[in-house]
């Protein structure tokens, strides 16, 4: 049996399935030289230090293959209750500013090519940094500007661009969805001040120093050497470098930079801050590096569906991130963000197209597939808020992964070109 128990329980004997540690690291996770991830029998108290020391709160053990202890919780209610507090983090009692602007679609295509301008920019900012090249911050700031004005227009069609994964570069990829993340997390916030620029510019230049990791560490597949570790986490101070010799960067821009691998509970790097010490846009920013990192695919590393990343991420938000950031996270993306393949209480599969901003629970959605059947059906969008009030009304009762059903969730949104 498969049980959940804090790692000041662990010791020799026990059979660890599952180290739960994804969180730590994204740039690294799974590939640090001196942390096995495979799941094993623990044979020392020397091993017990080892991964104690490695910042690991809780981890699962298999009672089958190793001792149990009194007290420990099986993994399957303690996802049971994961579920329920992600739904409670959609409470609809919440404010929610929204509508007012032009249609999802109809911005859809606008924020499709201020994004596509993006990455393009990115690229070269990022390829002026490899070369050594003053990095110009006029015209990032002057895109993350434009960014932010199709967020107001409308956030979810932004949003939908990065929350819908394409096959792309990662490293430049990465950089403009995190700083999409912040922008709307921002406004979730209610953050519209001139900080808002500044953040999204910090954000679009987070992992700027990546530039100077040698292509090799950098996307290596397996497992990173000792010296090879050391160099990949050097990428945080290298970006706080690079920021500080561009005129006009703002100190609000080099702390997004600077402390996103930072966590609450002081277990992050460069600096080991805790949350004492670590500014609000970083601990936001850790956040939003973290949820990109791992819905996204890598070459050591498949990308997690996004209602998953985010129960996996409330689960770590106890120690690693603010709580309260995290829940206005949650608002900020969806508890079933768009893009997301979603099973209704009638047995049919749906895309989640945009949400709602009167309810977190009722999102807009393309009905596509007859899960009970097995097959596709003609799609047709609903609106979740027509059934809310309606006795027993189409309701969503759990999200499902659309890779196991064939299902591409772009080809139902309201201009599928726009995600190409």
């Amino acid at each position: 049996m498969i049980k959940k128990i804090p790692v000041t329980s662990l010791h020799p004997g026990m059979y660890v399935h599952d180290f739960n540690h994804s969180w730590n690291d994204p740039c690294c996770s799974g590939r640090n030289p001196r942390f096995p991830t495979q799941p094993r029998l623990i044979r020392t108290e020397a091993e017990v230090q080892q991964i104690i020391a490695h910042g690991i709160r809780e981890l699962d053990i298999d009672t089958a293959k190793g001792e149990d202890i009194a007290g420990s919780r099986e993994r399957a209610s303690v996802e049971e209750e994961l579920a329920a507090q992600l739904l409670a983090l959609g409470d609809d009692d919440e404010d929610d500013s929204g509508g007012g602007g032009p249609p999802f679609a109809q911005e859809l295509n606008r924020a499709a090519e201020v994004k596509s301008r993006a990455r393009q920019l990115v690229g070269n900012v990022l390829e002026d940094a490899r070369m050594g090249r003053q990095v110009e911050i006029g015209s990032m700031r002057c895109m993350v500007e434009e960014m932010a004005e199709s967020m107001f227009r409308n956030q979810d069609a932004m949003l939908s661009l990065s929350l819908i994964k394409q096959k792309d570069e990662y490293t430049f990829m990465h950089s403009v969805n995190v700083g999409v993340f912040m922008l709307s997390f921002c406004q979730t916030m209610g953050i519209t001040s001139q900080d808002l620029v500044e953040v999204g510019v910090g954000a679009v230049l987070h992992d700027i120093g990546k530039m100077k990791t040698p292509p090799g560490i950098l996307n290596k597949p397996g497992k990173l050497t000792d010296e090879e570790f050391k160099i990949m986490r050097q990428h945080v101070t290298y970006s706080r470098r690079i920021l500080e010799r561009c005129p006009g960067i703002s100190e609000v821009s080099m702390s997004v930079a600077y402390q996103h691998h930072e966590r609450y509970d002081g277990s992050g790097y460069p600096e080991g801050l805790d949350k004492n010490n670590i500014n609000m846009f970083g601990q936001m920013a850790a956040i939003c590096d973290v949820y990109d990192a791992i819905t996204s695919d890598r070459v050591y590393h498949k990308g997690n569906m996004p209602h998953t990343a985010l129960t996996r991420m409330l689960e770590w938000s106890q120690y690693h991130f603010n709580p309260e950031l995290y829940k206005k996270f949650v608002q900020c993306v969806g508890i079933y963000p768009i893009g997301s393949l979603v099973r209704l209480n009638n047995h049919k599969l749906a895309v989640v197209v945009h949400s709602n901003p009167e309810s977190q629970y009722h999102p807009v959605i393309k009905v596509m597939a007859d899960a009970k059947a097995k097959k596709k059906i003609e799609p047709i969008e609903i609106n979740l808020m027509d059934h809310k009030d309606v006795p027993k009304g189409l309701a969503i009762i759990g999200c499902e992964d659309h890779t196991k059903w064939g299902i591409d969730p772009k080809r139902y949104m309201p201009n599928p070109k726009a995600f190409e």
